[in-house]
């Protein structure tokens, strides 16, 4: 019985590092997009990065938006560091507490392809209502207070 349990608690931390993973490598896809959304929409935050671009139709936005597609990017981005670093922080604690494995093994996977999912929305890439992407974000948030709720009642008493 205490071989399954340690087996469990292993497999639950190969989930999380896998999922993590998966939600790092969204992140670092974000911001290579940002860059090439920068050059294609000819928009820079700074005058040193006009040298990159050519032509007089180089937009100047120091503030770092300029296009609807780049503050539509830099939005979702903005969103993954909101959920997903606090997601990376919590859940090692989370899964400290030893939590159901049922619960766990749903949790994880489904932390990360509603996250995915999101920005996938978030980005037009699928056109889909707005009702839509405040659902997934609830549901992100959702998860990060229980985890957050179970474990410092864990720690707590």
């Amino acid at each position: 019985m205490e071989n399954n349990l340690v087996n469990d608690a292993r497999e639950l931390w190969v989930v999380y590092a896998w999922w993590s993973c998966v939600l790092v490598l969204k992140m670092n896809t974000l911001t290579w997009f940002t860059g090439r959304i920068r050059v294609t929409r000819q928009v820079i935050h700074s005058e040193e990065d006009r040298m990159w671009l050519k032509g007089p139709d180089v937009i100047l936005c120091p503030n770092g938006g300029g296009h609807e597609d780049v503050d539509r990017i830099r939005s979702a981005h903005r969103h993954d560091l909101e959920t997903v670093l606090p997601y990376l922080l919590i859940t090692p604690i989370w899964l400290s507490t030893s939590p159901l494995f049922p619960v766990a093994r749903a949790i994880l996977p489904s932390f990360a392809i509603v996250s995915v999912s999101y920005t996938i929305l978030h980005m037009k890439i699928v056109n889909l209502h707005d009702y839509c992407k405040t659902i997934l974000s609830v549901l992100q948030y959702s998860v990060l207070i229980y985890m957050s709720a179970v474990s410092v009642v864990h720690y707590a008493f």
